[in-house]
């Protein structure tokens, strides 16, 4: 099965597991199943670590982007199709890479591994979710 992750479960998995669920941490164990990050995901931290709003544990946003870089995590390429076409997911989220997370699982047939309740909303939408 093909999975995205969130930004949370991103850091999480690298800074801090033991906040991941059992279930989270189960299929990110299991080799059959293909995870995916997103670029989105690297410009969240990026953009939260220069407003001073993220704690990367003393490593830099290049240091954690090795760290995912060297490790089972598959970077899932943006599309312009799936960018220019993000206009039509309703606002539910006010949280712009989260909307565009819910996007990109959605157009891809991605389940989106999310620790953020607010993104079931977008079950209605199509997407898929584990918490």
């Amino acid at each position: 099965m093909n999975y995205l992750v969130d930004t949370h479960v991103l850091l999480w998995s690298f800074l801090d597991p033991d906040q991941l669920s059992a279930n989270i941490v189960q299929l990110l164990v299991n080799e059959s199943n293909a995870v995916y990050y997103s670029p989105i995901n690297l410009w969240e931290i990026a953009i939260k670590y220069g407003l001073k709003k993220l704690n990367l544990q003393g490593i830099t946003p290049e240091e954690f982007y090795e760290k995912v870089d060297n490790s089972f995590y598959t970077c899932k390429e943006m599309s312009n199709a799936d960018i220019i076409a993000s206009y039509r997911l309703p606002r539910y989220h006010k949280d712009p890479f989260d909307r565009f997370l819910a996007w990109e699982a959605i157009r891809n047939g991605f389940t989106l591994m999310s620790v953020d309740e607010t993104m079931q909303l977008y079950q209605k939408e199509g997407l898929k979710i584990v918490y």
